[in-house]
């Protein structure tokens, strides 16, 4: 039996059998929202249906008198809620978490708790932080353990046994339904520094180590923060973070031990971010998550500083429709993944569930076709995250009976 060993090479031990497999720790998807893919399982997912099936979608779910109707995966849609009701709050979130399209009643609701420059009243639309002050008062998930309990059996089912995620919006700490079967980093979202030493006070960071921040948001949405304005739009998107508070959340995380992950695509998101690195020059690691587009020039800068990169391989596909239109010719300067890789740049990969499903041999797929090869990849998907969340990779393990390293085949579940 050959056993990968934590210095990415595979060496061959005698076993009972001694049969010629290949043994490799399960899979880390090192950034999702193991709470929300597990809402997706569990609810209708409107991706890709048409607007009369949505419709009635609705219509059913309202004949049960719910508190809320909440439904997720749409990419173009015009729709006017207020047709199905006007009194039980609809929101139809856009596959990418950024974007809603609501009723009035929460319009009305969320015009007194945020700034209005998120909300676009003709088309009732809430965007960043609307979307995120509608999740706080109205609840973001309809049955936490049973979600988790969806996804766990998914993810197992994959090949997975360790998660990075983002879960907690609406709930605490104590509402988290996590167990040892499958092994979960939790990443405190902040709104802002406040909220910060606010978790830190509760004592949130003697259980997690780390901190997440959304420093923009969505091509789709148009809401990811550009260097330029959009080629179809009149904006360059939204910064949600400036430069000052980020600034002091990344001290915060450097005096406190604690792993920041910034959530930015736009280039503009980038440009906040490595001015703030360059000003405080931290020593411990922190993580880009997504750094969808990336000039040269900022790929120079991150290689000086102690940032990995957390890419989601499958946005290639599923952005495709859309990159040209909104960014034009700078669309050649998205999802970077081998020139990154040339630059030695490090990087984790995820799917960002529910946005994606997750699919570890699918996204392998995709970045050994973009000549990355799959000794790295394979590598950075087992052993190589366990520096920043410390799980032991020991206990359950994927059988391949080829070398991965050389031939990519699906491997059965050990342990």
């Amino acid at each position: 039996m050959y056993y990968l060993t934590k210095d990415g090479k595979f060496v061959y031990k005698n076993t009972k059998h001694n049969l010629n497999k290949y043994i490799t720790p399960l899979i880390t998807d090192t950034h999702m929202h193991i709470l929300g893919f597990g809402e997706k399982l569990l609810n209708p997912d409107i991706e890709g249906l048409k607007k009369e099936d949505i419709e009635k979608i609705i219509i059913d779910k309202l004949k049960d008198n719910p508190e809320k109707v909440v439904l997720r995966g749409w990419s173009e849609l015009n729709i006017d809620l207020d047709i199905y009701s006007k009194n039980t709050p609809i929101i139809l979130i856009r596959r990418c978490g950024h974007i809603a399209i609501v009723n009035s009643v929460i319009l009305e609701r969320l015009t007194k708790e945020v700034d209005n420059k998120y909300i676009d009243f003709k088309k009732k639309i809430i965007k960043e932080k609307a979307l995120e002050k509608f999740h706080e008062i109205y609840g973001f998930y309809s049955d936490v353990k049973r979600a988790y309990l969806k996804a766990k059996e998914y993810l197992l089912n994959k090949g997975y046994g360790f998660i990075h995620s983002d879960d907690l919006h609406g709930i605490s700490k104590e509402d988290l339904p996590f167990d040892d079967e499958l092994k979960v980093f939790e990443k405190v979202a902040i709104n802002n520094y406040n909220e910060l030493i606010d978790y830190y006070e509760k004592g949130y960071f003697n259980t997690f180590k780390a901190v997440k921040i959304y420093v923009d948001g969505s091509f789709g949405g148009r809401t990811a923060y550009l260097r330029e304005k959009y080629n179809d739009g009149k904006d360059k998107g939204y910064l949600v973070w400036k430069e000052d508070e980020l600034k002091k959340v990344l001290e915060f995380c450097e005096n406190n031990n604690l792993h920041l992950c910034m959530h930015a695509i736009g280039d503009g998101a980038i440009d906040v971010i490595l001015n703030v690195f360059e000003k405080t020059k931290p020593e411990y690691y922190h993580r880009i998550i997504h750094a969808s587009i990336l000039h040269d020039d900022q790929i120079e800068k991150i290689k000086k500083y102690n940032l990995i990169l957390d890419m989601q391989p499958q946005f290639i596909e599923s952005d495709k429709k859309i990159l040209k239109n909104r960014l034009g010719k700078r669309s050649k300067l998205t999802y970077r993944f081998k020139k990154l890789f040339d630059e030695k740049i490090p990087m984790f990969f995820s799917s960002d569930a529910p946005v994606e499903i997750p699919d570890w041999f699918r996204d392998a797929k995709i970045l050994n076709n973009s000549g990355i090869p799959l000794k790295y990849i394979i590598y950075n998907m087992t052993y190589f995250p366990e520096f920043i969340d410390k799980f032991n990779r020991e206990n359950k393990y994927l059988i391949f009976n080829e070398n991965p390293f050389e031939r990519l085949t699906i491997p059965d579940i050990g342990g």
